[in-house]
């Protein structure tokens, strides 16, 4: 079953819907594809907004009252299956049938390298004077932005970072590379961090544990 089909209106799933497709709507556009009255539009849309699925903005039409803008926000995109992952595997695959494995490891170590830049940015002081809480913190908001869906358990001796879902999951079936730039990313941010949890391994979820 479709994720979409758990929303409660069906004029909330084909606004969604419509937004896929056409990346951003206005309300009167939105009126005229599926024949609803602008007020009840305007309300779920409204909805949604609170919801955290859709973004708005609000644009400048010559002398006129600006119109309002729609489209997805990045968490309501997710409810939309794709095909990313798998295209992105095969195309790996084929670099690495024709010798070109060190672009393959460039990429992920670029990747994750970035991702510890943001980090960085993130916290309040530099790494080195950060406490692990505050790198923790940033640690999970930059997985939040990735769609790493984290998770963090802190407990009295040890905080545990899951990732519980993996955008690289079709691609580690082709090469371990993200799995190991992950790790050096970890390495990098914390003195004391351990892979506990590992999804090619058959868990649940990547866990790193930070003493």
């Amino acid at each position: 079953m479709s994720a979409l089909e758990f929303l409660s209106s069906d004029t909330k799933r084909r606004l969604l819907e419509l937004m896929n497709r056409r990346g951003e709507i206005t309300l009167e556009a939105a009126s005229e594809a599926l024949d609803r009255a602008p007020p009840t539009l305007r309300e779920h849309l409204n909805h949604m907004n609170r919801d955290g699925l859709v973004a708005r903005r609000s644009q400048k039409q010559g002398r006129g009252r600006p119109r309002m803008c729609y489209r997805l926000t990045s968490r309501a995109e997710r409810l939309f299956p794709r095909h990313d992952g798998a295209v992105f595997a095969e195309f790996l695959q084929y670099l690495d049938n024709h010798g070109e494995t060190a672009l393959i490891e460039g990429f992920f170590a670029d990747f994750w390298e970035a991702r510890r830049a943001e980090v960085k940015r993130r916290l309040p002081t530099s790494l080195e004077a950060a406490d692990t809480q505050q790198v923790v913190d940033a640690v999970e908001a930059v997985l939040q932005d990735d769609g790493f869906m984290p998770q963090v358990q802190v407990e009295k001796h040890s905080t545990t970072i899951q990732a519980c879902n993996c955008p690289f999951a079709e691609i580690v079936e082709v090469t371990a590379r993200p799995c190991a730039s992950e790790g050096c990313f970890y390495e990098s941010l914390f003195e004391e961090v351990e892979r506990t949890q590992h999804m090619p391994d058959g868990d649940a979820a990547c866990a790193y544990t930070i003493d």
